[in-house]
């Protein structure tokens, strides 16, 4: 990622090291001038001071500007190597999206405990359409805003599936055990919450 600043790994090391000099100098200084009694002195370890500490923020600030541009650089080459993929990994991304979609939605489906039939028209059968929706639109959101590694159909979906469901809250016990729950019924997605009422 460095070479895409022209930068080495040695010049970072380097850099971070300047910094060390430039804040152990400053300290030097500031010590030595408050405890100077020649006014000229005291004069002349303070502006060294002065430079010390300017040139330590400088070497602060090109470190963090640097950071700054490799984080963007990486996220450069990630947009590179989607628009790069295959249709045969433009393919395969999409069906492990959807695995990862499915595998989701059964936990939603599990939290919210969904009745295995459709609830008649007025029977309050305890389905919390409301939670249900809401959640899937979590899912979704987290579907869709992933950035995908090249190697993201490489790694294990189990993986993939923990690490997304701990960050949409559900339980630890729960998600472990995503492949033995069921899959909503489609009829779940066609009711439409009552927003009026939940206001």
């Amino acid at each position: 990622m460095l070479d895409a600043l022209n930068i080495t790994e040695e010049e970072a090391l380097g850099l971070a090291e300047l910094a060390q000099h430039d804040l152990a100098l400053a300290r030097d200084f500031a010590r030595r001038a408050q405890v100077a009694t020649d006014t000229d002195e005291a004069n002349t370890l303070a502006r060294s001071y002065q430079r010390a500490a300017r040139s330590y923020r400088q070497t602060l600030a090109l470190k963090a500007r640097l950071r700054r541009e490799v984080a963007a650089a990486g996220q450069e080459a990630a947009a590179r190597a989607e628009a790069a993929r295959s249709p045969r990994e433009a393919a395969a991304v999409g069906h492990r999206i959807a695995d990862l979609r499915e595998a989701l939605l059964r936990l939603v489906w599990d939290e919210t405990e969904g009745p295995e039939d459709e609830p008649a028209e007025g029977d309050g059968a305890g389905f919390d359409v409301e939670a249900f929706t809401s959640r899937c639109e979590a899912v979704e959101g987290a579907v869709k805003s992933g950035r995908w590694a090249r190697d993201f159909t490489e790694e294990p979906l189990d993986d993939q599936v923990t690490r997304l469901a701990l960050g949409l809250d559900f339980t630890p016990e729960a998600t472990a055990g995503w492949r033995e729950l069921a899959d909503p019924p489609d009829w779940a997605f066609e009711i439409e919450p009552d927003r009026q009422s939940s206001a």
